[in-house]
């Protein structure tokens, strides 16, 4: 109080009796050059978002602000503090400054206000969302490591954060201002994607790892690597961290074992698939996903093969998480490929926006993947109808249940009929009907391990069920395939897995003995590889191939001879 008193008597200016109120440390920002140490990160951090918001602000004061001084932007009664996510460390220039003059030096004003010529200014001094923004750097760097803290403009000091999420909440959801139309953190907090999966986790490793070391549930015979999809930002906790021990630092074990008391421990360093899973800190905007084995980002072409990673095989192979290919309408044995909404990707239903900016839907950024938004105003809106025009959120969610039921009611007939199917084969070693178990199991494995319980790709996902149940009725004599294993029929079935990274094997029939060759191309019909070109038999076929040294993209596989010809598509990723 003697302080304050003082410094009033002085007269001097408020600003600066703050200035004197606030801990010596308070505004001390590095004075280090990050990208001597950090030149890859700072380079990428250039050609993101973060590193271009001076301009973005001047654009939203020249058409909402028009009339009014940067005070009252700022402070008013319908304050809207741009600096403190935009640029909250421009307080911390020209020798320093509060929010509103920051405001004032940046932005140009004529007369004392923003009007619709307003424009940047000393850009080469605005910080933009700079390094310091989000790392508190000691002094003594780097002898001393960075915390993860945003700078907070109007108290010009550190704000200490849990978690990454918490971080990113600050501006791209309501933790700091309450009334922000950007409310993503908020979405993802809602959604499975920002609780429950370390309970789903520790669920799974008490009932299926019981007895099991951390280290083999990761890199055993059997290995399921829990944290490449459940939270691949873990390794990053507690000073970093294998994914085998981050199985150990979030789950508990006993005697070094899993078991079937296994629960969640460390829950407030669990970061759940947060935001710096999908998205490179650095350069947020790009397509990325953190890969927990190598500690480091992968950049992806695009928002399907970032959801393909862990809701689809193209990471694990022979994972139980199949919506990526359920879409994909491909990978089913003798069963065509359906694709019921060409050009149509996941986010576009999981991550609709809608039109109207002060709705939930366009609040949240998608990113409650849900495709029903609860309003504001208590009613729904769905993204189905941005496609279909004649349909409200309330017919959606009909038609949605109704394929549902009708999944649900086929799939129970189709576990029926393959139980007995099973029960009928014990001790029978026909090649040709175990062949035909083998593809029906695979099936209804297929059908099941979409997600969607039969939405997604509805027709796709019947037709599995009907071939399950349609093979089952031969299995139990009430039909009966070929029984000699010569082909009626030509036949050139879809790869699997599609899409692939590493091998897929291709089926085919070969009705009429003769010459052959299955040729791949690519999308400008070149020939690019010739798989094999000699004499079949009459009999089914499986051909496993694989194309190291091709790039990822889009090609076709033709089978041509003895007057037959067809060609079909799949897609590589490297």
């Amino acid at each position: 109080m003697r302080k304050l008193t003082f410094l009033l008597r002085q007269n001097l200016p408020v600003f600066l009796v703050a200035l004197f109120l606030v801990p010596f440390w308070a505004n001390a920002q590095s004075t280090l050059n990050c990208q001597t140490c950090h030149a890859q990160k700072h380079e990428l951090w250039l050609t993101g978002k973060h590193a271009n918001t001076q301009d973005d602000v001047a654009e939203e004061l020249a058409s909402e602000w028009i009339g009014l001084p940067p005070d009252s932007v700022i402070s008013g009664s319908e304050a809207e503090n741009c600096i403190a996510c935009h640029g909250p460390i421009a307080v911390t220039v020209n020798g320093g400054m509060n929010e509103a003059q920051a405001l004032d030096y940046f932005f140009s004003t004529t007369n004392g206000v923003f009007t619709d010529s307003t424009h940047s200014m000393n850009s080469a001094e605005w910080p933009h969302v700079f390094c310091t923004t989000c790392h508190n750097v000691p002094d003594d760097h780097p002898a001393t490591m960075p915390k993860l803290a945003i700078f907070n403009s109007t108290t010009v000091q550190y704000d200490s954060i849990g978690r990454t999420a918490q971080l990113c909440g600050q501006c791209h959801g309501t933790l700091r201002f309450s009334d922000t139309d950007h409310r993503v953190f908020d979405a993802w907090k809602m959604s499975r994607h920002g609780h429950g999966g370390q309970e789903d986790v520790a669920g799974e490793l008490a009932e299926e790892w019981a007895g099991v070391p951390p280290d083999s549930v990761i890199n055993g015979s059997e290995a399921e690597d829990c944290i490449a999809c459940h939270a691949p930002t873990a390794v990053q906790a507690n000073g970093g961290m294998s994914e085998a021990d981050a199985l150990n630092y979030f789950f508990t074990t006993e005697n070094g074992n899993f078991g079937e008391n296994t629960a969640p421990q460390n829950t407030n360093h669990w970061p759940d698939v947060s935001c710096t899973t999908c998205h490179n800190p650095h350069k947020p905007d790009t397509t990325a996903i953190f890969d927990s084995k190598s500690d480091s980002y992968k950049m992806l072409s695009s928002s399907q093969e970032l959801c393909g990673q862990c809701h689809g095989n193209l990471r694990f192979e022979d994972t139980d998480h199949l919506s990526y290919n359920m879409e994909a309408g491909t990978g089913g044995i003798g069963v065509d490929d359906q694709l019921t909404m060409p050009g149509v990707k996941c986010v576009d239903c999981h991550m609709h926006v809608g039109e109207t900016d002060d709705t939930n839907a366009a609040m949240f950024g998608g990113h409650s993947w849900s495709v029903f938004i609860k309003e504001e105003d208590g009613s729904e809106s769905a993204s189905c109808t941005s496609c279909h025009s004649g349909m409200d959120a309330k017919a959606a969610r009909a038609q949605v249940e109704k394929y549902q039921e009708e999944f649900a009611e086929l799939d129970s007939i189709a576990q029926m009929k393959l139980a007995k199917a099973d029960s009928a084969m014990e001790g029978n070693t026909d090649p040709t009907k175990e062949k035909y178990l083998e593809e029906a199991h695979f099936n209804l494995f297929f059908a099941e391990s979409d997600e969607s319980g039969g939405f997604h790709n509805h027709k796709y996902a019947m037709a599995l069920l009907n071939d399950v149940v349609e093979k089952a009725d031969m299995l139990t004599g009430l039909g009966e395939p070929t029984p000699t294993g010569l082909t009626t029929e030509f036949a050139l079935f879809q790869n699997y897995p599609n899409p692939f990274n590493a091998s897929t094997t291709i089926k085919f029939r070969i009705k009429k003995p003769g010459n052959y060759a299955l040729t791949i191309y690519n999308v400008q019909g070149q020939k690019v590889r010739v798989i094999f070109n000699r004499v079949l038999a009459n009999k089914e076929y499986r051909q496993t191939i694989h194309l190291a040294n091709l790039a990822s993209g889009i090609y076709y596989y033709e089978l041509k001879g003895e007057g037959f010809r067809q060609m079909r598509k799949f897609i590589y990723l490297k």
